[in-house]
């Protein structure tokens, strides 16, 4: 059985994330972090601005005349917006493609449930902005695995296809799974206590001594999204959110129902942003 540390023995193997996005994350405590800067930033990377700017002329976002320039679209967006899109863009584009896995789909499905997660954390006292990112980063451990083992993520695949839980079958091969693997990985790039206990957090928050907020949003938008795709209606979804969870949040469900959509194309919107 292989252990955890051993995962990570090989530094170079694991994804270095960019300066833009390690400042970034540490903008969720700065106040003074000012937009000017960081639109710069932007500027100086080609493929980054023109994600920018073609959200800022979506449908969702566009007003008037279309803009042409990274400062504008910054000001248009606003910087929680602009925030979103370069922890996604960032995120995606540091891990690369793996033969026999659908990183395309991987990260639509990331995109809906961070998208899900910052609209529920709207009726809760959580930070919204921190939810999102918390929920972007909640798989990260499943794309190191395929990176690090692809082998092994490979034979798990054809567990899964049998009926084989994906836990059950990681925890089986290696001895751990996705979330050890995403919250070791949170620690080695110096995230802060947030973010890796949300992550560490995510499969079971209320067995902590201390759970996670951000981890109980993430639980919610989970199971949100795969009720959404199995089909079930927003009233459906919102009513069988489990108790303890929405207790634990003081999570006020008035207005969820009519939001869901709204998170939904939200997520997907960002998605195609993204991908081109």
């Amino acid at each position: 059985m292989l252990e955890l540390s051993q995962l990570f023995k090989d530094v170079k193997q694991l994804p270095v994330l960019p300066i833009l996005l390690l400042e970034l994350m540490e903008s969720f405590s700065d106040e003074d972090t000012r937009v000017g800067e960081i639109a710069k930033k932007i500027g100086m990377d080609q493929s980054l601005s023109a994600k920018v700017i073609r959200m800022a002329n979506s449908a969702a976002y566009r007003r008037g005349k279309e803009v042409e320039s990274i400062d504008r679209a910054v000001v248009r967006l606003g910087f929680n917006q602009i925030r979103r899109i370069v922890v996604a863009t960032s995120l995606s584009n540091v891990f690369p493609k793996t033969p026999g896995f659908d990183k395309n789909k991987f990260w639509k499905d990331t995109f809906t449930t961070a998208s899900i997660a910052k609209a529920l954390a709207q009726h809760t006292n959580v930070n919204q902005e921190t939810a999102f990112t918390c929920a972007m980063l909640h798989n990260i451990g499943e794309l190191l695995l395929q990176i690090l083992k692809p082998e092994e993520c490979s034979l798990i695949a054809l567990a899964i296809e049998t009926g084989e839980p994906r836990l059950a079958a990681q925890r089986e091969a290696f001895g751990f799974d996705y979330s050890q693997v995403g919250a070791e990985l949170a620690k080695h790039w110096n995230f802060s206590t947030v973010f890796c206990d949300a992550i560490e957090q995510q499969l079971d928050p209320l067995s902590y001594e201390q759970p996670s907020k951000e981890a109980i949003l993430i639980r919610l938008a989970v199971f949100a999204r795969f009720a959404w795709g199995a089909g079930l209606s927003a009233e459906m979804i919102v009513a069988r959110f489990p108790a303890t969870l929405t207790d634990y949040l003081t999570l006020n469900k008035n207005g969820l129902v009519d939001e869901f959509e709204a998170m939904i194309d939200a997520g997907q919107e960002l998605g195609r942003i993204i991908s081109h």
